[in-house]
């Protein structure tokens, strides 16, 4: 029943974009565009003023915002049977960081490289979300607000927070001694997209790459193997409970919150709940970059959103089109993301700016981890392989398999469907 719902409801979408006939005929002979996204939830004024600003700076465009469903799966997938049927009833759309090089290759999404230079993204925004939306020296998309892995601990049961793995273990052991009945280290352990966000980052911290230089995804490695056999050492050794293998964002961020925790791999927008009134651990919560095996900051999970533009429009919509990506990616419609709807800018600037420093300071202080942050493998085969890596991965935190045994199995099934050729083992 779960997925038929699915199926109609996304049926149900693209469908009743189709009935338009006079696609980009607005009022009085100005260009009609729609911006599909999602929902930004609180309130709707400050965003329906930065729209309204596009329309008065563009008097030719007539503006019309439809809303998609908050389900990323469900939006993927209206977008999938949209684009793939060569949909031309929308104009701008919000892309999820790993469904960038999936529709770049497939043809769907406009190269913007004229209006937006990768040179110039990579100098005004964070470089993360630019290598997530540049392939082959062209620009397929430009980032709007992003998201990032980072580690919460608590700052009256550790010194301070853990630079590598052995002080986190350390850290843990010594908290766990001192508040007996605590569990330690809660993070994303159950087999989904959260989960291969941790390993990645377990990865990077061992000092791994997610691509070769020839674009292979790289898993049967060295520092991949050691991620896994941390990962499962945590739950083996009772560092992190049992349970963690069910765990998702809201499962960790409970456990902490309710003050049964040491640390938590999680999300920024678990820092506002264990800040507000009533939490039992509010002023008693730190935030850093995730550890390293070296000490080095680490690199946290690259999340976020991005804009892109249909390619099947037509080219005065296109213009049009790219005229609301630069508005709405500018460093004013930044600003209003973040004070109003406490999104992370892509910019880097703004995490200078007096402004959002004096109203958000949370904000600012996440710009060392969303410099870090590091995009999961870009590859147009990433939603193909998410599966596979979800099962390998899973397989072998929770101990079913060692993780050599796994990252061989993943590396194999990866190889064959990203069509590369077995080759001699990437150290």
């Amino acid at each position: 029943m779960g997925r038929l719902f699915v199926f109609l409801v996304v049926l149900g979408l693209a469908a009743g974009g189709c009935k338009r006939s006079s696609e980009g005929a607005g009022t009085g002979g100005r260009t009609r565009i729609v911006f599909k996204f999602q929902p930004l939830w609180g309130d709707p004024k400050p965003f329906r003023e930065l729209l309204a600003r596009y329309e008065r700076a563009n008097p030719d465009v007539e503006l019309v915002t439809e809303a998609l469903p908050n389900s990323s799966d469900l939006a993927h997938q209206f977008f999938l049977t949209s684009l793939q049927g060569g949909a031309t009833d929308f104009d701008v759309l919000v892309a999820d960081v790993v469904w960038v090089p999936e529709f770049a290759r497939a043809g769907w999404v406009a190269d913007l490289s004229e209006d937006f230079p990768p040179a110039r993204l990579r100098e005004e925004f964070l470089p993360g979300p630019v290598d997530a939306v540049v392939m082959n020296g062209r620009t397929y998309a430009v980032p709007w607000y992003v998201d990032v892995g980072v580690l919460y601990y608590r700052k009256d049961l550790v010194p301070r927070a853990p630079r590598t793995y052995e002080e986190l273990r350390r850290f843990t052991r010594d908290a766990m001694a001192k508040a007996p009945g605590i569990q330690g280290y809660v993070w994303q352990g159950r087999q989904y997209e959260g989960l291969t966000c941790n390993v990645y980052e377990a990865i990077w911290g061992h000092g791994g790459q997610s691509l070769g230089p020839d674009g292979r995804v790289l898993l049967e490695t060295e520092p991949a193997r050691e991620a896994l056999a941390y990962l499962h050492g945590l739950i083996a050794d009772g560092l992190s409970p049992q349970t963690v293998t069910g765990f998702g964002e809201e499962e960790s961020r409970r456990v902490f919150q309710e003050g049964r925790a040491v640390f938590m791999r999680n999300w920024p927008y678990a820092w506002s709940e264990a800040q507000a009134e009533g939490s039992p651990i509010r002023g008693k919560v730190g935030i850093a970059p995730l550890p390293t095996k070296d000490g080095q900051p680490g690199w946290g999970t690259l999340g976020g959103w991005q804009l892109a533009v249909n390619a099947h429009v037509s080219p005065a919509r296109r213009k049009a089109a790219a005229r609301l990506i630069a508005h709405l990616t500018s460093p004013e419609a930044n600003r209003v993301l973040a004070l109003h709807y406490a999104r992370n800018p892509p910019r880097l600037a703004l995490y200078d700016d007096p402004e959002l420093r004096a109203a958000e300071p949370f904000i600012a202080s996440l710009k060392e981890a969303l410099t870090r942050a590091r995009p999961r493998p870009v590859t147009p085969y990433y939603l193909l392989i998410a599966d596979v890596l979800q099962s390998e991965f899973s397989a072998a935190v929770a101990g079913l398999r060692t993780p050599e045994v796994s990252l061989t199995r993943a590396q194999k099934q990866v190889d064959h469907l990203t069509g590369e050729q077995p080759q001699e083992e990437d150290k």
